[in-house]
C-alpha cells in the first residue's frame, strides 16, 4: 500500500509545519478551490445532520423507532450510492461530478426547508442522497490528484481540518438559532405567510450555502495530470472491480476498514442517539449543539500538530491508538449523565479522532493506483452498507428501551453496551495485524513508514 514518504531529516516541528504548508500553497488553484468547497459543504451537511433526529420527531412527529429507521435507511442509501459514485467520478471527472452532486443536494435541501408535509421533506432527503454520497469520493480523489507524494499527507490533514471548521460552524449556527428562535418564525413567501420551524430555518441556510458551493464548483477547470508515465486506464465498472479483486493488499485493507466501522459508529450515535439522550437525561435547555462544537474545535487546533508529530510513525499504529482512545470516550457517559461526563466524552473522542481519522483518509486514498482514487474511496464504504442501518435502527430502539421520553430509564447501561461493542474494533485490528497487512508491499510502495 502506498503512503507519504518517510522524512529523513531532523527539522523542528515548526520548520516542518511551515515547509508543508508552503508546499501546499504552491499547489494548483483547483486544490484550494476544493478546500473552499469542502468547507461550505461541511457547514450545510453537518447543520442538517446535527438536527436530523430531532427534526424527524419535533417537526414531522415520528417516534424514536420510526425516526431511527428513517435516519438509518438514509445513511445506508448514502453508503450504497457512494460505492457507485466513486466509479462515476473517476469517469466523469472532478468538475462534472461536483456539479451533479451540488445539484442533487440543492434540490433536496430546498425541499426540506420549504415543505411542511410529513412525507415530502423525506423525498427531499432522498434526492440529496446522491450529492451527499458522491462529494466524499469526488473531493478525496481531487485532493489526491492535486497533491504530490511530498504534500499528500499534509494535504489530507488540511482537508480534514477544513471539514471540521465547517463542522464547528454548523453546530454553533444550529445552537444559536435554536436558542434565539425556539418557536420558529413566520415568513412571507410568494405572497403567502407561512410558519417555519427552527429546523427549517437551519435547512434554509444550508440550502443557501449549497447554492454558493455550486457557483464555486463552476470554477473547477480541467483535470490534473495523474501520472504522465502511467498508461491510460480502462474506467469501466467491471474493469475496476477486476483490478481491485486481483490485489491482495486491497482485501487486507477492506478487513481493516470493516473493523474500523465499529469505531466510526460512535459518531453516528453522537448525531442520532446522543442529542435525544441529553434532552431527556439533562433537560430540554441543554444545548447539545454548542457542546458538540467542542469536537470540531479540537480537531481544527490539534490535527495539524498531531499530523506533523506523527507523520514518521506507522499509520497502522496511529490508527489503532487513536481508535482505542475514541472508543474509551463512551465510558464517560456510561458512568454518569452529568455535564462533566458529556464534556469528557466529547474531549476524549476528539483526541482519538485527531490521531486516527486523518491518517485513514490518506491511507484510503494512497492505496489506490493513480486514477482510481474515487473508486477505492467508494469501495471502502462497502462495510458501512450493513453498519449504518444497524446504528440508525438500533438508535431508535435503544432510546425507546433504555432512554424513553417518559417512563423509567437506564441510559448508562445503553452507553455501556455501545462502548463495549465499539471496543471490539481496535482490539480485533491488533489481533489481525498480520492478516490485514498481507501483501501490502506487492506492487507498490509501503503504505505506512515503519515506526
Amino acid at each position: 500500500m502506498a503512503s507519504a514518504p518517510t522524512l529523513s531529516d531532523d527539522r523542528s516541528f515548526g520548520v516542518r509545519l511551515r515547509a508543508d504548508l508552503g508546499a501546499l500553497l504552491r499547489g494548483p488553484r483547483e486544490l484550494w478551490l476544493l478546500f473552499a468547497l469542502k468547507f461550505l459543504e461541511s457547514v450545510a451537511h453537518f447543520a442538517i445532520y446535527t438536527l436530523l433526529a430531532v427534526y424527524l420527531s419535533e417537526d414531522l412527529h415520528y417516534g424514536d423507532q420510526q425516526a431511527g429507521v428513517i435516519a438509518g435507511t438514509w445513511l445506508t442509501a448514502v453508503s450504497i450510492v457512494m460505492f457507485f459514485s466513486g466509479f462515476i467520478a473517476d469517469v466523469m471527472g472532478i468538475r462534472r461530478a461536483m456539479l451533479l452532486a451540488v445539484s442533487s443536494v440543492l434540490v433536496g435541501r430546498t425541499m426540506m426547508a420549504l415543505l411542511h408535509d410529513p412525507v415530502l421533506p423525506l423525498v427531499g432527503l432522498g434526492i440529496s442522497t446522491w450529492g451527499v454520497a458522491s462529494m466524499i469520493p469526488t473531493m478525496t480523489a481531487g485532493v489526491r490528484r492535486y497533491t504530490t507524494k511530498d504534500t499528500v499527507s499534509f494535504g489530507f490533514s488540511l482537508f480534514y481540518v477544513i471539514m471540521n471548521v465547517g463542522a464547528l460552524v454548523a453546530p454553533l449556527m444550529v445552537g444559536s438559532l435554536r436558542a434565539w428562535l425556539k418557536t420558529g418564525l413566520d415568513l412571507s413567501l410568494f405572497g403567502m405567510t407561512s410558519h417555519f420551524s427552527t429546523s427549517q430555518l437551519v435547512f434554509s441556510v444550508a440550502a443557501a450555502v449549497t447554492a454558493v458551493t455550486g457557483v464555486l464548483a463552476l470554477g473547477l477547470t480541467g483535470e490534473p495530470a495523474v501520472d504522465n508515465d502511467a498508461p491510460k486506464k480502462d474506467n469501466s465498472f467491471l474493469r475496476v472491480l477486476k483490478d481491485v479483486a486481483g490485489e491482495r493488499a486491497f482485501w487486507g485493507f477492506m478487513l481493516f476498514v470493516s473493523l474500523l466501522v465499529l469505531v466510526r459508529l460512535i459518531f453516528q450515535h453522537a448525531h442520532l442517539t446522543w442529542p435525544k439522550y441529553t434532552q431527556r437525561e439533562i433537560g430540554k435547555d441543554f444545548n447539545f449543539a454548542f457542546y458538540w462544537a467542542i469536537n470540531p474545535a479540537m480537531i481544527i487546533v490539534l490535527t495539524p500538530i498531531v499530523t506533523a508529530l506523527t507523520r514518521r510513525l506507522s499509520a497502522f499504529w496511529c490508527i489503532v491508538a487513536g481508535s482505542l482512545i475514541t472508543t474509551s470516550s463512551v465510558f464517560f457517559i456510561a458512568s454518569s449523565s452529568a455535564i462533566w461526563a458529556q464534556i469528557g466524552f466529547i474531549v476524549t473522542l476528539s483526541l482519538g479522532e485527531t490521531l486516527w481519522s486523518p491518517r485513514l483518509y490518506e491511507y484510503t486514498a494512497v492505496v489506490a493506483p493513480p486514477g482510481r482514487e474515487a473508486s477505492y474511496m467508494g469501495l471502502s464504504q462497502i462495510p458501512m452498507f450493513v453498519a449504518k442501518p444497524i446504528v440508525g435502527w438500533m438508535s431508535g430502539w435503544m432510546l425507546s428501551s433504555w432512554c424513553p421520553e417518559t417512563g423509567p430509564r437506564d441510559a448508562q447501561f445503553m452507553w455501556l453496551v455501545i462502548g463495549l461493542t465499539t471496543l471490539v474494533g481496535p482490539l480485533a485490528i491488533m489481533g489481525l495485524k498480520n492478516v490485514i497487512e498481507t501483501g501490502k508491499n506487492s506492487g507498490r510502495p509501503s503504505a505506512t513508514p515503519a515506526a
